[in-house]
């Protein structure tokens, strides 16, 4: 019986095998693919880049970045969906080890759920682990929500080794693109931004709570219990930069959510201040939440992220060895 449930495994495996090297032959979407990303990167040769989530895609804007910078920087945004900050880290020190010419990294500062339709099985295991030694080191989190968290994680992994969602999706938009910024096909620039000119209504109540939620995050002065084990692989790769003659700078994105502030409220008041990129306490930046400045409820358009970028900008300047 065991050897029949093994056999059907190794066969699942292989079907999902030959499908993956399939539809790796149709168009890759670098929006979703780490490997496809850093090839685009690698040709531009930026000596700066952005790593985050699909935040950082459509909300740093590098043109904006590098004229601000006089033409010193020249920097590349390497947002992707579905991106987990293990990974985000895992291509910091790649980009640090990797790519002399590139001599400042730039990591969005996340904490999101789970997203399995796009990530491959070997970047789910890194992202699993990574969150279940988060959830053991979060000291206002009781051990019911730890072990859910970890189960969560668990059945994640377990669907996406087995799953061929992701291999259908990519058939699905290659034969039906659909026009949605996110869903349709990729309109990337050259420095690795899209631009989005599309705009939201009006204030939703996803958009609401997001506001409240970074707004308490920036505006406590609280200091929760540091999760340690986040910290840690945070310090470590400001360690391995600074060893490298690099620098490191982790920077909050335009808006975080209710399960974000949750770890990311042990985190961010930890950070070295030299390695780190707040939002400001005040109203500063309340225009990244207006409606005009948004093409959904999490994304800001192109308007939206001139302001967010110009602001990154004018914190980055003050960072004490930048030029």
């Amino acid at each position: 019986m065991v050897k029949k449930i093994l056999l059907w495994i190794v066969l699942f495996l292989a079907f999902k095998l030959t499908l993956v090297s399939l539809v790796g032959l149709l168009a890759v979407d670098p929006r979703r693919d780490i490997a496809t990303r850093k090839q685009h990167c690698d040709a531009f040769h930026p000596n700066a880049v952005f790593i985050g989530t699909s935040r950082t895609l459509y909300g740093v804007d590098p043109e904006v970045f590098d004229s601000l910078n006089a033409g010193k920087t020249n920097s590349y945004n390497m947002g992707l969906f579905s991106l987990s900050f293990a990974n985000s880290l895992h291509i910091a020190r790649d980009f640090i080890q990797n790519n002399p010419e590139t001599k400042t990294i730039f990591v969005e500062l996340s904490a999101l759920d789970y997203s399995t339709i796009h990530l491959t099985p070997g970047q789910v295991f890194n992202d699993v682990y990574f969150r279940m030694r988060v959830m053991q080191a979060a000291a206002n989190i009781d051990k019911h929500e730890k072990w859910n968290d970890f189960l969560t994680g668990l059945n994640t992994t377990i669907f996406q080794t087995f799953s061929i969602a992701p291999q259908i999706a990519a058939v699905k938009k290659t034969f039906k693109p659909v026009n949605d910024p996110i869903e349709g096909p990729p309109n990337l620039a050259k420095n690795g931004m899209q631009r989005v000119a599309l705009r939201i209504s009006g204030l939703n109540s996803v958009v609401i709570n997001n506001r409240f939620y970074t707004k308490k995050l920036m505006s406590s002065e609280e200091k929760s219990p540091p999760n340690i084990y986040f910290l840690s692989r945070i310090k470590e790769v400001i360690t391995i930069a600074r060893t490298s003659g690099k620098q490191v700078i982790f920077y909050m994105p335009n808006n975080i959510t209710k399960t974000e502030f949750e770890i990311l409220s042990q985190v961010a008041r930890h950070i070295p201040p030299a390695n780190f990129i707040a939002l400001p306490k005040d109203s500063g930046l309340d225009a990244i939440f207006k409606p005009e400045n948004l093409f959904d409820s999490h994304h800001l358009n192109a308007k939206g992220s001139a302001i967010y970028t110009r602001y990154l900008q004018e914190q980055f300047t003050k960072k004490s060895d930048n030029f």
